[in-house]
């Protein structure tokens, strides 16, 4: 027998076709906050057990995109921008656990099968999406400055459907960073069972990077 090698499938004798490398891994990139507040109800709606409301803005939202650059700690992903950019869209909520207050992500989408394989392994509910985001630059030529007067636009589709849109012009710099993805994220591994009638292996996994 082979001894197949890989963090994730596939495995091979290699290990080199897995899906993503082990970690740690590394994020740089832009994203664009949309922060605004919902009904709580609608919030309370996808918190399963044992995670309730935040006590505090239980209706707040946050709808985010990013442009990533990744890798892991071999860097070798930069060096084959295929392998380590990809974009991503998520909505976050704010919940409570053991009476500490946590961000959860509810939705996302992503355009990349490898940052799908990372959010199986970290509890990110993942799907494949399409997004777009305005892009600053130094130069303004083509380009907007994160600076008072720029405007960005992003946009979030699926299965061929428009799901959200942005647009937004900056005023002046903010003091504090956004306030519902601020904290601690709390977030289900979620296995089906395999065999007919079996239960969902589910382990909720907390804290986790903010």
């Amino acid at each position: 027998m082979t001894d197949v090698k890989g963090f994730f499938y596939p495995r091979t004798a290699s290990g080199r076709s897995s899906l993503i490398p082990s970690p740690p891994w590394y994020y740089s990139g832009d994203l664009l906050t949309v922060e605004y507040r919902s009904d709580p109800a609608r919030v309370a709606d996808l918190l399963p057990p044992p995670l309730s409301l935040a006590e505090e803005d239980p209706g707040a939202v946050a709808l985010i995109w990013a442009d990533w650059q990744s890798c892991s700690s071999s860097r070798e992903e930069l060096l084959d921008p295929v392998r380590s950019q990809y974009k991503e869209a998520f909505v976050v909520v704010r919940c409570s656990f053991q009476g500490q207050t946590f961000s959860r992500c509810v939705y996302i989408w992503v355009d990349k099968d490898f940052a799908i394989g990372r959010g199986i392994h970290q509890g990110y509910p993942k799907k494949l999406g399409s997004m777009w985001q305005t892009r600053p630059h130094p130069f303004p030529q083509g380009a907007p400055q994160i600076s008072a007067g720029g405007v960005f636009g992003a946009t979030l589709a699926a299965g061929d459907r428009r799901l959200a849109e942005a647009v937004l012009t900056l005023r002046e710099e903010s003091e504090t960073n956004g306030f519902v993805n601020s904290h601690k994220m709390a977030h289900h591994r979620i296995f089906p069972g395999i065999a007919s009638g079996a239960p969902d292996a589910s382990v909720l996994r907390t804290p986790m990077p903010s």
